[in-house]
């Protein structure tokens, strides 16, 4: 939404459960780009609630810790804002051209959000600069002015210029256009379920035509399995995390309460294959899978298609288990998890490539944003 060029940019995602961080150069191989900085931090427990920014020092402070773990040098950073302080809407519009339709924006606008057009940052794009008509298609977005500037404020406290505000919606979308430009003229749903928003971008043809926010995530897992089995927020995560990864590693001592009332305890071996545990994290996927179906109906009565070619899952959903296998199942559609990283270099010093394929698919939103910095330098 607003854009000082810079050759290279730190791209932050800033969710709700953690902040990831890309940064990219040009690579001299095979792969257009490397990688030079990577990593994920995890912010305090209701510092960002909602998308607003709850406590800004404390998102401040992860940020700085972050940046400077990995001795990043650069200032200017890419983030992006998603939920209910967003709007992103595919409208028709007058043709024109661009100048004359940004100075007519917010009279337009009114028609189509539900905001004080005062009170939000406009911008659009043109997706058919090339048609005829009198009439052309126009993405619409709006985003309130005091949610950006929350970002910007915890961004230029951590010592950091803000450079580019975009949509979670489009980054992600951005990250796919770049690392699958084999699957380009397909019909794809790219869903990026974080920890308390799900961003779904459609693209058909490669045209990209529907974007939506879908307040539903990973954090209905935790909350699920701490009322099920009396776990702390941290535990909770822990036991997700073992059950996704099939991790029977040997039981954690701390754990051993997690079992119901008069059983014996268990520890997080047992988590990970205990059926008690599975069933609940299987009615939260079915949960969430139908509110992901209502957004796809909603899509298809509009657009009049019925299927797609793949469903790409990003985020940190990608890991929970059986997620994708029951969206696949219930959906019809193939769904793939996303790798964020598979036409980047990444150096043989200084990176754990384990470490970052495993954490790929939450990094496509960072990967987008950090795009916007290498690509339009």
């Amino acid at each position: 939404m607003f854009l000082t060029r810079a050759r290279q940019i730190v791209g932050l995602d800033i969710g709700s459960h953690s902040i990831k961080m890309v940064v990219l150069r040009p690579a001299r191989g095979d792969l257009p780009f490397e990688l030079v900085h990577f990593g994920l931090a995890d912010l305090p427990e209701d510092a960002i609630v909602d998308g607003s920014i709850v406590e800004p020092a404390a998102v401040a402070q992860t940020i700085s810790e972050l940046l400077e773990q990995h001795k990043v040098r650069t200032r200017f950073v890419a983030t992006s804002i998603s939920g209910n302080a967003v709007i992103v809407r595919r409208v028709s519009m007058p043709r024109g051209d661009p100048e004359q339709l940004r100075q007519s924006l917010p009279y337009e606008a009114e028609e189509y959000i539900p905001f004080d057009v005062n009170d939000v940052d406009l911008d659009f794009a043109i997706l058919d600069e090339a048609a005829e008509g009198d009439s052309m298609d126009v993405v619409l977005v709006a985003a309130k002015r005091d949610r950006i500037d929350e970002y910007v404020d915890v961004i230029e406290q951590a010592k950091r210029t803000a450079t580019i505000m975009d949509v979670d919606a489009f980054a992600i979308q951005n990250a796919f256009e770049f690392c699958y430009p084999e699957r380009q003229f397909e019909d794809v749903a790219i869903l990026n379920v974080g920890a308390s928003v799900i961003n779904l971008a459609v693209l058909e043809g490669g045209r990209p035509v529907f974007w939506r926010d879908i307040a539903v995530g990973v954090r209905q897992y935790v909350v699920a399995l701490q009322r099920q089995f009396m776990l702390d927020p941290f535990d909770a995560e822990e036991v997700l995390r073992r059950v996704s990864r099939g991790d029977n590693s040997e039981a954690d001592a701390g754990l051993a309460g997690w079992s119901a009332e008069g059983e014996e305890g268990a520890g997080l071996r047992d988590a990970a294959t205990d059926p008690r545990v599975l069933e609940v994290i299987g009615q939260v996927s079915e949960s969430i899978i139908g509110e992901i179906r209502k957004t796809f109906d909603f899509y298809q009565a509009q657009a009049m298609r019925d299927h797609f070619d793949a469903v790409f899952l990003a985020g940190g959903g990608a890991h929970v288990k059986d997620l994708a296998t029951r969206l696949e199942e219930q959906m019809g559609w193939p769904v793939e998890r996303f790798d964020a990283m598979r036409r980047i270099a990444i150096p043989k010093s200084g990176f754990d490539p384990e470490y970052v394929w495993e954490n790929a698919p939450q990094s496509a939103v960072a990967l987008g944003l950090a795009l916007r910095g290498v690509m339009e330098a």
